[in-house]
């Protein structure tokens, strides 16, 4: 049940930013939105529900994205493990270090995208605005992490307490 609810919380924001953010000019600079969700998975839920859906979205932005394969899913992967070691350390509570954690996850996304174009692309050039535009993406994660990370953080508790009251019910009979 909660990798169908991350899968269905992974599809609208995949959903979001390929089909909504792209024809709303202010917004064309949002950093990719399934970093949140990433960072979330690999703080506070166990490997056995967090690599699936982390695999899952890798998948799907590779397939939308146009780019080479591989490159999302490297990315979420590398991300997510990143937060299962962070985890370890930090304190998970805490939503100014989660927020930094998304922030250093747009970050590390967008190396990796730039060390696709310098070294699989060399022929490609910098987009003249990229340091405008991480800066933006930067800004951007730290102001809305906080309220992704904490509306994801209250729709499982929710999830958790629905489950919790139809295995209590079952119980009954």
């Amino acid at each position: 049940m909660t990798i169908s609810f991350y899968i269905l919380i992974s599809l609208s924001l995949v959903i979001i930013k390929t089909v909504l953010i792209p024809g709303i000019t202010v917004f064309s600079k949002f950093y990719d939105l399934l970093i949140p969700i990433i960072v979330y998975l690999g703080f506070f839920r166990s490997t056995k529900e967090g690599l699936p859906i982390v695999v899952f979205s890798g998948l799907i932005m590779d397939s939308l994205s146009g780019g080479p394969v591989g490159l999302y899913f490297a990315a979420y992967l590398w991300l997510y493990l990143a937060g299962r070691w962070m985890s370890l350390f930090l304190h998970g509570g805490n939503i100014f270090l989660i927020t930094i954690a998304v922030a250093i996850g747009v970050m590390f996304e967008i190396l990796i995208l730039l060390g696709y174009l310098v070294f699989l692309a060399p022929g490609a050039s910098m987009p003249e605005d990229a340091i405008e535009t991480i800066t933006i993406q930067l800004l951007l994660a730290i102001i809305t992490a906080p309220v992704i990370l904490s509306v994801i953080g209250w729709a499982q508790k929710k999830l958790d307490r629905w489950r919790a009251s139809i295995v209590k019910d079952r119980r009954q009979y």
